[in-house]
């Protein structure tokens, strides 16, 4: 099984047919191929002269692990994402020095060849979160791939009974490790984009389990920011580890379901970061975009209309205007119109907008923002702005078919008007404006206004309608309408003479009641006054036969 050589003096066997009828049919050599395993994979021996063909395999099984093996297709768009249309400004910053050769020219291939001759081929399932950060501490990303492979295959459900709830809670110990690789100083993104192809192959095995896992991590998320909500009428924005998960949570499940029980509390506490947390730093806007990005993403193929996500573009773009005396908007929480911070993404310093080029935005500067100069954080609020075009070009491709759909923009086409009117951004973000603009406008109106019509409509023509009188069964015909009257008026003698008769009783029997109810009140008091004189001339008889045996003892 190893694939060692066998001794040259052994003999090996002659290939012969199942039919052959071994007449004079000789084999020169033999040209089977020994099956061997190493590190776990199959090898199969070459041929000593066939160099050809053996490149030619190696080409093919090269291929096949660039194809078949999710860990090594971790380019421009990885399973995390990161880097999408619109979040590659954020996210451009990643695990490049990991696809580069390492020192000595040994590319990332090797590193994997070598990490799998020294790691062990058995890993037992860690009971804790303490035990798998022990296994994966002090590694490489390419050695806690491995490991984690390695322990989901040791451990698989067909090998023992016990062995599905341990991968379950491997399930919820790796999201973990991704909350603490998101919180480390850098935070490790790579790494993150890697290990969520192996959260993916879990939570398809798994689904029950990593669905109560994440609604866990989403649950405590969201109990911290309504408690700040409840004490303070605020939230701040949480750590990049929780706008990981948020984003991990749209990667696992499916987002374009009405209602899925992971997906809409994800949705609801994007919305809630929208409208609950305030803008008050460079900080806040970076992860305010990224929740963006990560709504739209969600949305992409549900086409759900989200007003936070576009109220909080109206915001970006407002603190990012320098011309404010106009009136084509309204700014709603949690935005200010006035405040220290309602000038947060303005640039005025000429030299700085004619030294910015449009780069991509490192989301690490979301978790612990580095100490940035004058120049650089005008750098930075520019690129800030250009994100946040971006995002509204999204959003005008994705609205573009609403029915309310220019309703919707014109908020956001008053803010870019005014933008570009004032000339006080580099010449790529009015350009990007302008494409904006122009795209708006392309879409077309899918309802009319209701208006009201100038004159009322000329009625048609009618015929006098002929009124014939129906007979009603029960009712007396044929009398004159004095006759009728004069009926009426007995029947209706008759109603009120009976009700006055019956409210005459009714006060009768009040009064009866009133008046019995005197006597008896009477009757009760005179028979305690009777009672009460009876008590006294009985204390006085008794005093007195007490005072005469007194005497007549003496």
């Amino acid at each position: 099984m190893l694939g060692k050589e066998e001794d040259e003096h052994v003999k090996r066997p002659n290939h012969t047919s199942a039919d052959a009828l071994s007449d004079g049919f000789v084999l020169d050599k033999d040209d089977r191929r020994l099956l061997s395993y190493k590190d776990g994979r199959m090898n199969v021996e070459e041929e000593p002269s066939g160099e050809a063909s053996s490149s030619e395999s190696e080409e093919e099984e090269g291929q096949g692990l660039s194809e078949g093996d999710p860990e090594e297709s971790d380019g421009p768009n990885g399973p995390l994402g990161l880097e999408s249309a619109v979040e590659r400004e954020l996210g451009g910053e990643r695990a490049q020095g990991e696809r580069r050769p390492g020192p000595g020219g040994r590319s990332t291939a090797d590193d994997r060849e070598a990490a799998r001759a020294e790691l062990p081929y058995t890993f037992t399932a860690p009971e804790s979160y303490e035990e798998l950060k022990s296994l994966l501490s002090g590694r490489s990303i390419e050695e806690q791939l491995l490991v984690v492979e390695r322990i989901q295959k040791c451990n698989h459900p067909s090998l023992a009974v016990g062995n599905k709830a341990k991968l379950e809670k491997l399930f919820g110990f790796l999201l973990q490790y991704v909350g603490d690789l998101a919180t480390s100083d850098p935070p490790d993104l790579g790494g993150i984009d890697k290990l969520v192809v192996q959260l993916y192959n879990l939570c398809q095995m798994f689904p029950e389990a990593a669905s109560s896992a994440m609604k866990f991590v989403l649950r405590d998320a969201m109990h911290d920011i309504e408690g700040m909500v409840e004490t303070t009428g605020r939230a701040a924005f949480p750590g990049l580890d929780v706008l990981i998960y948020l984003k991990i949570a749209g990667i696992l499940f499916p987002t374009s379901d009405f209602r899925h029980p992971v997906v809409t509390p994800a949705l609801l506490c994007l919305s809630q970061l929208l409208t609950k947390c305030p803008v008050q730093s460079l900080q806040d806007v970076v992860k305010g975009l990224f929740v963006c990005c990560v709504f739209l993403d969600c949305v992409s193929l549900s086409q759900r209309f989200i007003p936070e996500l576009i109220n909080f573009l109206v915001g970006i773009l407002y603190v990012a205007t320098p011309n404010k005396q106009s009136q084509g908007y309204t700014l709603v929480h949690p935005f200010r119109a006035l405040g220290k911070n309602s000038e947060l993404l303005l640039v005025s310093d000429e030299e700085a907008m004619a030294t910015w080029h449009r780069r991509s935005l490192p989301l690490q500067w979301a978790g612990r923002p580095k100490a940035q100069t004058e120049t650089e954080a005008n750098h930075t609020r520019l690129s800030c702005l250009a994100v946040c075009l971006a995002l509204v070009q999204r959003c005008v491709t994705a609205y573009g078919a609403l029915p309310s759909f220019h309703d919707i923009v014109r908020p956001l086409r008053a803010l870019l008007m005014e933008h570009l009117a004032a000339r006080s951004c580099p010449p790529e973000l009015q350009e990007l404006s302008r494409s904006i603009l122009t795209d708006m406008e392309k879409q077309p109106k899918h309802y009319r206004p209701l208006v009201c019509e100038k004159s009322k409509p000329v009625p048609l023509k009618l015929f006098t309608p002929r009124l014939v009188k129906v007979l009603e069964f029960g009712k007396k015909q044929g009398c004159t309408k004095e006759e009728q009257e004069r009926k009426r008026l007995i029947h209706k003698h008759k109603r009120e003479f009976k009700g006055a008769v019956r409210e005459i009783r009714k006060d009768n029997q009040f009064l009866a009641r009133m008046q019995l109810s005197e006597i008896m009140e009477r009757d009760a008091e005179r028979k305690r006054k009777v009672k009460q004189l009876f008590n006294s001339l009985a204390t006085q008889e008794g005093e007195w036969k007490a005072l005469k045996r007194k005497k007549f003892k003496k």
